[in-house]
């Protein structure tokens, strides 16, 4: 293996990542101007710069992020500067594979404020080293955080999270900390809600009753927007939450889908048996479990009849396929806004920004192609707006469509849809396919 001598090196890019935005936080401008100062000492040409904000590098391995993925693909460079080894990477593996990845091409990863420089064997081990013990301070501080956590619980306080709608948190009357306490402006409104499902009413029928009733909103969702209402997500969530029947979530306020929530992974005791806070409670175990069932047992009730439902387009009915679960993508709506999500995995993106974005790749990169006796961009200006002709142009040129799981907190990203065109048969098509 040869190493490159950090003296001829000339051409460097920056790279800089934050997870969230704090007082305490270096913000990426910090990272990149101390990379700046640092290129600029060894009097080395910047070519390029790329960032990851919002970004968490133990969720997302560098390969996963677009910043680094875009940095990949950039000119050549003999140097990635970037400010900490943990900017790059938090687990060994990760850190190790970007590594490599670097050297595939010639390039060596050096750190501002790390004494390493992996342009030379001796700084590639200390890299290493390093690495292994930023790992393993990880995993110390997740080990702390679950034994404080599980301290707090059994004490009976609460450990921090969303708070569950129908509650509030107070300082604590017996000691440190905070404990929940039933919220008097919401909690009749969550009583009634539980009842109504009790008695058969649908998820959706609690939300419109809610909304139609101007019952207030969950307190982190009114707080951040004004103009939210109620919805299925937001209504099946409280009535999944353990709390109803005075048991503490096991985790609370992590999961954001009530889908990949447990009910019954609550708090317990020596035997095994659900701790109870009977002031929190609204209703009691059995009734809980009772609640579950129904909802675990409802699929197609859980719909809106049809009168009442929103309309969406039909381009790209059964035309995108998940690129984990292969599954085809359907179409709806989130928030009022039209989406395709997974039927399995529940992965969704936007459709306002995906099918322009689609349109545009369309005729930018197959217009010109003979579509019978016309060109695509022709039947695409005679399918005017009608969707079903849409769509069945597009089919004619499509051979894939798959959309991959984004990077967290991101909004519409590109890179998330995988397009694959047909090739081109003597410059012809057949005919347009019967729509679906």
């Amino acid at each position: 293996m040869t190493y490159m001598n950090p003296n001829q090196a000339r051409r460097c890019v920056l790279y800089a990542r934050l997870s969230v935005t704090k007082e305490e936080s270096v913000s990426i401008a910090r990272q990149l101007q101390s990379c700046r100062r640092y290129a600029e000492a060894r009097g080395w040409e910047i070519v390029g710069e790329f960032i990851d904000d919002g970004v968490s590098a133990t969720v997302n391995r560098p390969e996963d992020r677009k910043g680094w993925r875009s940095l990949l693909r950039a000119a050549e460079f003999d140097a990635v500067i970037i400010w900490k080894v943990d900017r790059l990477a938090r687990r060994v593996l990760d850190f190790l594979h970007a590594d490599e990845t670097l050297q595939m091409r010639g390039a060596g990863l050096v750190a501002v404020e790390d004494p390493i420089d992996m342009t030379s064997p001796q700084g590639r081990a200390f890299a290493v080293m390093l690495a292994v013990f930023g790992e393993m301070e990880t995993e110390a501080i997740r080990a702390r955080v679950r034994a404080a956590r599980v301290q707090l619980l059994k004490d009976g306080r609460w450990p921090g999270g969303g708070i569950p709608y129908g509650y509030r948190s107070i300082a604590n009357p017996a000691g440190p900390g905070r404990v929940l306490v039933k919220d008097s402006e919401r909690v009749r409104w969550l009583a009634e809600a539980v009842a109504m499902a009790l008695q058969g009413a649908t998820v959706n029928a609690i939300a419109t009753w809610l909304s139609d009733n101007g019952a207030p909103l969950p307190r982190r969702q009114s707080e951040k927007i004004a103009a939210v209402t109620w919805n299925r997500q937001t209504v099946d969530g409280l009535l999944r939450n353990p709390v109803l029947a005075g048991m503490t979530p096991h985790n609370p306020g992590r999961a954001k889908s009530a889908k990949r929530v447990d009910p019954f992974a609550v708090v317990r005791d020596e035997h095994g048996r659900p701790v109870i806070n009977e002031s929190l409670a609204v209703i009691n175990c059995e009734e809980f479990a009772v609640l579950q069932h129904m909802l675990d047992s409802r699929t197609s009730p859980q719909a809106r009849k049809r009168r009442d439902r929103q309309a969406t387009s039909p381009f790209l009915s059964r035309v995108a396929r998940c690129d984990d679960c292969d599954a085809y993508m359907c179409r709806g709506t989130n928030q009022k806004r039209p989406v395709l999500y997974c039927p399995t995995c529940r992965q969704t993106i936007g459709r306002a920004a995906l099918d322009p974005y689609l349109v545009r790749r369309l005729l930018t990169e197959r217009g010109s192609e003979l579509l019978g006796d016309a060109t695509v961009e022709q039947s695409w200006a005679v399918a005017g707006a009608d969707e079903v002709a849409r769509r069945a142009v597009l089919l004619t040129q499509l051979d894939s469509l798959r959309i991959r799981r984004g990077v967290v907190g991101r909004y519409f990203d590109d890179e998330r849809v995988l397009v694959q065109w047909r090739l081109s048969d003597s410059g012809r098509q057949d005919d347009l396919p019967v729509a679906a």
